[in-house]
């Protein structure tokens, strides 16, 4: 897995030294180039390319070493990626990103419209744009089969397009009341916004490009939908109760925000009386004390909400690995995708919170 993680980011770095022999980036503008370049090369797990790399291996009846441009396509699952990085940042108006100032923020810093006006997110909205669009490009690089690659890049246009639609759900979301939220709200922008961007499209786009059959595209789409959920479960649990030092990322921000996870959703419909009431008023304030985000934690306990999740968190995972089990890919990459299905979402991390 390291072995993937290295050669993608080779692939990164080859990337930008393309961009920048074909565009002349640096030259139109240094501050772009090199604090998109920056961000993008900052560390990462590289989940998507890596997922990408195992359901292409995992099919392909070539050596992979050996497939020109396979590496540079891998990069532009991370690439896309970023793209969605950059703009969740600027909606989210973000501060920091893997340990660093976001896009916008760096931008705001280096560059003053007139008068002082920042542009910084302005800026950083076009950079994604721009991001997107050699994030295509980097994917068509690949030497494999036309019609495969083709529709390998069908999966990645949807994998964007699912994702924008996760993200204009969960902002219409972020402005409804709890009352008028329902489950099958919650799933649509858990599929949408993480499972189908971050594990069914990745998976799918390597095994289509290497030419597996339709029964084993299935599996894969039902495992990704699967475990992304299940790792959309575990973040937002970790958010809540877990600590910085563990997930590496401020912790509680989902409630600061008064996001509308699971947990929220769960807890609220199972508490009555004077608990829902104190729930309810305390997830709509809009600045929350220390004492209001621990009360809420111990009302989502209380609740039955932490255990409910947890629980279903737990049965996707078993289905995500049944799944890989039955697949009929190779047994190296179906036993390291097994490996990183756990390690992403793992049971034995809640149990010691």
């Amino acid at each position: 897995m390291k072995n993937y993680v290295q050669n993608i980011n080779k692939g990164l770095i080859s990337f930008f030294r393309e961009v920048e022999r074909r565009y002349r980036l640096r030259k139109i503008s240094p501050v772009l180039f090199d604090a998109t370049r920056d961000f993008v090369l900052r560390p990462g797990k590289r989940i998507r390319p890596v997922l990408f790399l195992l359901g292409y291996q995992g099919y392909t009846k070539k050596r992979p070493p050996r497939v020109p441009g396979l590496f540079t396509a891998a990069a532009a699952i991370e690439l896309l990626h970023d793209y969605m990085l950059i703009h969740d940042d600027v909606i989210d108006k973000a501060a920091t990103r893997r340990g660093k100032p976001t896009l916008h923020r760096v931008f705001e810093k280096k560059i003053r419209g007139i008068g002082g006006t920042p542009v910084g997110e302005s800026l950083a909205v076009v950079a994604g744009d721009i991001l997107f669009a050699l994030a295509i490009e980097s994917f068509l690089a690949v030497r494999e089969d036309p019609g495969r690659k083709e529709q390998a890049l069908r999966h990645f246009a949807a994998a964007a397009a699912y994702t924008g639609t996760g993200e204009f759900i969960d902002i219409l979301f972020g402005h409804a009341g709890l009352a008028t939220i329902r489950a099958k709200d919650i799933t649509d922008t858990y599929i949408f916004k993480t499972a189908k961007y971050t594990f069914e499209g990745p998976l799918l786009m390597g095994a289509v490009l290497a030419g597996a059959p339709q029964g084993e595209l299935r599996k894969l789409s039902r495992l990704g939908l699967a475990a992304g959920q299940a790792f959309q479960i575990y973040d937002d649990v970790l958010d809540t109760f877990g600590t910085q030092e563990l997930i590496g990322k401020p912790v509680l921000t989902d409630l600061a925000e008064s996001k509308k996870t699971l947990l929220v959703y769960t807890a609220f419909r199972r508490l009555k009386g004077k608990d829902k009431r104190r729930f309810t008023a305390l997830f709509g304030k809009k600045t929350k004390t220390g004492r209001d985000l621990s009360a809420f934690k111990r009302l989502i306990i209380d609740s039955g909400s932490y255990a409910f999740c947890l629980k279903r968190m737990k049965a996707l995972q078993r289905e995500a690995r049944a799944v890989c089990e039955d697949l009929a890919m190779k047994k190296r990459e179906r036993l390291l995708l097994g490996a990183l299905i756990e390690n992403l979402s793992p049971a034995k991390i809640l149990a010691a919170l």
